[in-house]
C-alpha cells in the first residue's frame, strides 16, 4: 500500500499543470461525458506508464540509482534550456 500511496501522490503532484492535464481539460470541455473522459485519460496514462514501470523494474538492479538520477537531471536541464531558447516554437 505504501508504494501505491507514494506513487499516486508524487505523480498526482507532478501532473498538476502538466500538458496532460491541460489536454484533459480541453477534452472535458469538448465532450460532456465526464466519466468517459476520466476513464479515457486514465487508460491513456496507463498505456504510457506501464511500459516505463516494467522497464524500470527490470533494470532497477542493474543500473546504479545515482546514474539514473544524474541522467534524469541532465535530461530535464537540457529540455529546460531548449525551452528557454525557444525550441518547439516553429511547431505552433
Amino acid at each position: 500500500m505504501d508504494a501505491f500511496l507514494v506513487s499516486a501522490g508524487i505523480v498526482g503532484l507532478a501532473e498538476i499543470g502538466d500538458k496532460t492535464q491541460v489536454a484533459t481539460v480541453a477534452l472535458a470541455a469538448r465532450y460532456e461525458a465526464m466519466a468517459a473522459v476520466v476513464a479515457g485519460t486514465t487508460f491513456g496514462m496507463m498505456l504510457a506508464n506501464v511500459p516505463a514501470v516494467v522497464f524500470g523494474e527490470r533494470i532497477a538492479h542493474r543500473v546504479p540509482l545515482r546514474l539514473v538520477h544524474g541522467l534524469a537531471a541532465l535530461i530535464f536541464a537540457v529540455l529546460g534550456i531548449a525551452t528557454l531558447l525557444g525550441a518547439g516554437e516553429s511547431l505552433w
